[in-house]
């Protein structure tokens, strides 16, 4: 799909359903995000140790259970997405990126004193 599709699609959801009811969704995905995440740690096989950078992907040898909590995950950060970059649109993209740079500044100092 092209960026231009991408646009036309999330602009017409914002316009079809209006601000309020799409912040209403966003709510709505979150908390469903939060609950697959939740529902994903609890699935990670024996041994996972937290400093692998990625979760990882079912195999055949994977249980369908684990499976199928991994891909609702994929799916409820596919909604998630989706909602925040119509949130994008409805905001001021400059205040945005202003916050998002202030933030990885802040945490790039974070990393590099070893705060966490």
């Amino acid at each position: 799909m092209t960026a231009e599709e991408k646009e036309t699609i999330l602009q017409c959801a914002i316009n079809t359903h209006g601000v309020l009811k799409q912040l209403d969704m966003l709510h709505e995905e979150m908390g469903e995000l939060m609950t697959a995440i939740n529902k994903m740690k609890r699935a990670l096989p024996d041994g996972f140790v937290k400093q692998f950078d990625v979760i990882p992907y079912p195999l055949e040898t994977t249980s369908v259970d684990y499976s199928l909590k991994y891909f609702n995950l994929c799916s409820e950060v596919a909604d998630v997405r989706i909602l925040l970059s119509q949130l994008e649109r409805m905001l001021c993209k400059e205040s945005i990126d202003i916050s998002e740079d202030r933030k990885l500044l802040r945490l790039k100092d974070r990393l590099s004193k070893n705060t966490y």
